[in-house]
């Protein structure tokens, strides 16, 4: 049970370091967008007077941010999401800390291993909520991000439990 609790609490750490990367860069994202479509929608008015003699390139301008609101979403994830992703990533945080606290208390000898059996299995079950949500969400996997978020676990646990 030592062995399953703590390779458990690890992924969910893991799952919450993720996220949490996730969540930013897709904030970053989000923000870059709204600054690109601001900059090409003001590009578009305020070179009107350039625009003028040649009315099809401002037309062009026009369409392509027009295109942009209509895909936005399918780009990039709506505020809604990101609220999502953000309740998502309370959601592991909330489990990494029970388990945490439940593998310390094991440790020391504070539950038996009954009590950890039971509590870890009631944990689980309420893990499928968040397997709900993410798979909902789709979250992507990136390279860059997992890497990042394996190295900031390893800290974690490299610190607080070694």
């Amino acid at each position: 049970m030592n062995d399953k609790l703590w390779y458990e609490f690890v992924h969910t750490k893991y799952g919450d370091c993720y996220l949490s990367l996730y969540l930013s860069a897709q904030q970053n994202v989000r923000k870059r967008f709204k600054i690109l479509t601001l900059l090409f929608s003001a590009s578009g008015i305020l070179g009107w007077p350039v625009w003028k003699g040649a009315p099809i390139v401002s037309c062009i301008l026009v369409a392509i941010v027009q295109l942009f609101h209509l895909i936005e979403n399918q780009i990039i994830l709506s505020e809604a999401d990101i609220g999502k992703l953000a309740e998502l990533r309370n959601l592991y945080l909330k489990q990494c800390n029970k388990l945490e606290k439940l593998w310390i208390d094991f440790h020391a000898d504070r539950v038996t291993e009954e009590q950890v059996s039971e509590s870890f299995f009631k944990f689980r079950e309420e893990a499928l909520k968040i397997e709900a949500l993410d798979n909902r969400l789709n979250v992507k996997k990136r390279n860059k991000l997992m890497d990042k978020a394996n190295m900031e676990t390893n800290n974690y646990l490299t610190q607080y439990h070694s």
